[in-house]
Order: structure tokens, then sequence, then C-alpha cells
């Protein structure tokens, strides 16, 4: 869910626009003035201020435009969120399997994996997604792309008999901060952990 705070973000944007409108108006009228007092040469004060204004909007778009585009993700900032649940058997006739693989027609494209969890079928991207198997606890992967602890991993592989499935969620705060660069509230990343026990209870779609 979006958060209110993003006002700030839109109003700072709606600002740098009208002050942009602002500068080339006044550097318009200013530069009339100097016409009709017979100032046609150059005007240390007309052009030192022109570069003033010019200066501050850049900086202002400049910051906007970082924060904005290129926001600066840590845990101060964000939220994380796991929600962890059991891998239920599918079979396709012949075997029985935790995960589906299915490949693209395109060697360049992702996999996608399906999976059964709560009596519903459902399926990610490899790009978005990966499976742990066989008894190694130790998350190497899913480091780079969510904050992760082994302990978890391995308290989850006790509870579950090491077939689980866990969905990690990264939000953005609802914060002043976050607001400004249009974030806050807005979903950031998300992963989803695939464990089973071993290579068996795969089964890779022709």
């Amino acid at each position: 869910m979006e958060s209110a705070w993003n006002i700030v973000g839109l109003l700072l944007w709606i600002i740098l626009v009208i002050y942009a409108i602002f500068i080339i108006h006044n550097i318009g009228v200013r530069r009339s003035r100097l016409i009709i007092n017979g100032h046609y040469d150059f005007s240390l004060t007309h052009h030192l201020k022109t570069i003033a204004q010019i200066v501050v909007l850049f900086a202002g778009i400049g910051f906007m435009s970082f924060e904005t585009f290129y926001p600066n993700v840590n845990g101060s900032n964000v939220v994380t969120t796991r929600d962890f649940k059991p891998l239920i058997l599918d079979t396709n006739g012949n075997s029985s399997y935790y995960v589906k693989v299915k490949s693209g027609n395109n060697s360049s494209l992702n996999q996608s994996y399906s999976y059964l969890v709560n009596g519903q079928r459902l399926s990610v991207s490899s790009s978005a997604s990966s499976v742990l198997v066989g008894t190694n606890s130790e998350i190497n992967v899913q480091k780079s792309a969510v904050r992760w602890n082994d302990n978890e991993a391995k308290t989850l592989d006790k509870k579950y008999q090491r077939a689980w499935v866990a969905d990690v969620t990264v939000t953005y705060k609802d914060s002043f901060w976050n607001g400004i660069g249009l974030h806050a509230g807005r979903q950031f990343k998300s992963y989803t952990l695939i464990r089973i026990p071993d290579n068996s209870f795969i089964y890779n779609e022709k």
C-alpha cells in the first residue's frame, strides 16, 4: 500500500517545474528591462542572477532525480517481511514432486518454478527465486537479494522436513525521506526461496 508521504515528493517535483517556468519568465523580463533602459551590452548582475537561478534549479533536479530513481536502500528505510509455508507434494501421474521446473523456448529466458502450498499451485520466475536442494542449509544467492539468516533456514528444515517455501518482501517504510523519492509504502523487492530435500523432488517439464 502506498503512503500519503509520497505527496511530499510530488509537491517538490511540482515546485521544481514552477520554479523552472519562473526562471524562464524572470530571465526574459530582466533582459527586456535592460533593453528598454538602453543596456544592450554585457550586464554582470543579470548574468550572475541567471547563473545562480540555473544552479539552484539543476541542484534541485539532481537531488530529486537521485532520490526518485537511485534511492539508497538500507535496513533503516525498509521493512522486510517473511512468510513461511510447508510445501505439498504434487504429481504428474507417474511420480511425486515438490517443484516443477519449466524452461523457456530460448536458452536466455528464465525458468519458472511451480509448487503447491495450502492447496494452491503457485508459479514464480527464476529471476526472483531459487531452489535450495539437499542437506546444505547455507544460503548464498539469497543473501545478495534479501537479508537472510542461515539459522532461520535450519529451524524451518527441522519443522517442515526440508520442504518449505519462504516469500520475502522488502517494502519502503512510511517516512518523510522515502516520500521525497515517491517510494513510501511501495514494494522494493520480493524473493521466493523454495526448499526441497533432494533433486528427486524436482520435475523438469519438457
